[in-house]
């Protein structure tokens, strides 16, 4: 167990690095390291590609791999339900369609307004989960789901008809940004990123013993001192924040709050003040991994959230088999 966040450092390091080294101009590694040394003003053309192309695409990548990952422990532990994810709730479609509002209204906006919108859109979303699915009692397993594919479906519809007002221009901008990728992303949408995700994951280990205590349900939280209504605001707040950020520079990407918290549990155990570093790590490490093999060995042109997609339904057929399976 205490191997495996230095595996999961040096794992990512070295994705992150691969990924330095491939795109349209192929890199050596001993290129790619001295436009490293040299720094961003290197007179290297190899150091344009590198810091200014490929290095900010990278950490974009890894910080929204990192907050959705996150995202979907924190949502796993408050819902106690191992189908939690930002995506499959709604919260991202929520945050997606405040997002496509701003860029179909007001495209001459401040940049700052687009994570302020997705993070708006992320927390009504999720507490308008949390509201339907504790009308009238205790929330199950199918309850949670079903509201989660309700509101999905109702905030995609919103997108939807906005994609069908837009003119030819808009409808490329929104298409290609709703697909989920990371082309063309600079140290601008880094700047956007980071302090949102940061933040978001600050909040969410600091009520990490909260979180345990709410996975063992809301009884037996509230038994051992937990406030449980600020605690449920807090983690909507914390998971609003990281899942904002990525919306916003990244677009929905679906799954990766699915996937990696399963994956990490059996190494880490399930203690939030374990999992959630982990999840963290490991879904930089998800992200940018699947962001490189798209970029190197399928067609050009595939959009990350569609990469992810394709890995994710099939996880989470077997992962709902599985769940039925225990509750017979």
């Amino acid at each position: 167990m205490k191997r495996v966040f230095p595996i999961l450092v040096l794992a990512l390091v070295g994705a992150v690095f691969a990924s330095l080294l491939a795109g349209s101009s192929d890199l050596t590694v001993a290129s790619a390291l001295k436009a490293l040394v040299a720094g961003p003003q290197g007179v290297l053309t190899d150091s344009g590609i590198v810091w200014f192309v490929r290095l900010p695409r990278t950490l974009v990548v890894a910080l929204v791999g990192a907050a959705l990952a996150t995202s979907g422990a924190a949502f796993q532990a408050l819902f106690r339900n191992p189908m939690a994810d930002p995506s499959l709730l709604g919260i991202a479609s929520g945050g997606a369609l405040a997002a496509v509002l701003v860029l179909f209204h007001f495209p001459s906006s401040p940049i700052w307004m687009l994570p302020l919108a997705a993070f708006a859109g992320c927390f009504a979303a999720a507490a308008i989960l949390v509201a339907l699915t504790h009308f009238g009692g205790r929330p199950t397993m199918t309850v949670t789901l079903l509201t989660g594919v309700v509101l999905s479906s109702l905030f995609t519809s919103g997108t939807s008809l906005a994609l069908l007002l837009s003119n030819e221009y808009q409808l490329r901008q929104l298409v290609f940004w709703l697909a989920g990728g990371a082309e063309a992303r600079s140290w601008t949408h880094v700047w956007i990123a980071a302090p949102a995700v940061v933040a978001g994951f600050v909040v969410l280990v600091s009520i990490a013993r909260w979180l345990d205590a709410l996975s063992l349900g809301e009884d037996h939280a509230e038994s051992v001192g937990v406030p449980v209504e600020r605690a449920r605001g807090v983690v909507l707040v914390g998971a609003a924040l990281s899942v904002g950020a990525a919306v916003s520079v990244c677009g929905p990407v679906g799954f990766v709050g699915l996937i990696v918290p399963h994956l990490m549990r059996p190494w880490v155990g399930a203690a939030s003040r374990r999992l959630l570093p982990a999840s963290a790590l490991a879904g930089a490490l998800l992200l940018v991994s699947a962001d490189f093999i798209a970029r190197v060995f399928l067609p050009a042109g595939l959009q990350l959230g569609v990469l992810t997609s394709l890995l994710g339904v099939p996880f989470f057929l077997w992962l709902l088999i599985r769940e039925r399976r225990r509750m017979l």
